[in-house]
C-alpha cells in the first residue's frame, strides 16, 4: 500500500487531536499537546498511528528521521511555538524553523539531514 503525504498529514492531525483531547497531562503541565517536547509528542503520534489498520505497526520513531513509516516515508517533525506557556510571545522561536546551517536543529537543518540518510522511503519535513 502506498500512503500519500496528504493521508499521513490527515492521520497525524487526527492523532494530535486525540492526544490534545485525552485529558492526560504531560509532566506537571495542563492537559493537551502544548507542553510536549518534539520527541515525546512524535512518540505519542506514532503510537496512535500504529493503532490504525492503515499503518499496521509500521511506524517507528528514531533520531533521524523523527518518524519512519517503514518502506513508505521518512518524516522530520518540527514544533513551532510562537507563544510561551504564559501567553507571551516567545523570543527567537523562528530560529527553530529557519536557521540555515547543517547540523542545526532547525527545519532547514532537518531537511538537510533527511536528504543525507538514504533508504527507500519518500522524504518529507
Amino acid at each position: 500500500m502506498s500512503l500519500t503525504l496528504e493521508q499521513i498529514v490527515g492521520d497525524f492531525a487526527d492523532s494530535l487531536l486525540k492526544i490534545d483531547s485525552s485529558g492526560i497531562a504531560f509532566r506537571n503541565f495542563k492537559p493537551g499537546v502544548g507542553p510536549y517536547g518534539e520527541p515525546q509528542l512524535v512518540r505519542q503520534v506514532a503510537s496512535h498511528l500504529n493503532d490504525l489498520p492503515t499503518y499496521s505497526s509500521k511506524v517507528k520513531t528514531k533520531r533521524t528521521p523523527d518518524l519512519l513509516i517503514s518502506g513508505e516515508w521518512a518524516i522530520e517533525c518540527k514544533i513551532a511555538r510562537p507563544f510561551g506557556d504564559n501567553g507571551k510571545p516567545a523570543e527567537n522561536w523562528s530560529v527553530n524553523l529557519l536557521h540555515p546551517y547543517p547540523g542545526n536543529t532547525s527545519l532547514l537543518g532537518d531537511c538537510l539531514k533527511l536528504a543525507s540518510i538514504g533508504g527507500d522511503e519518500k522524504l518529507s519535513s
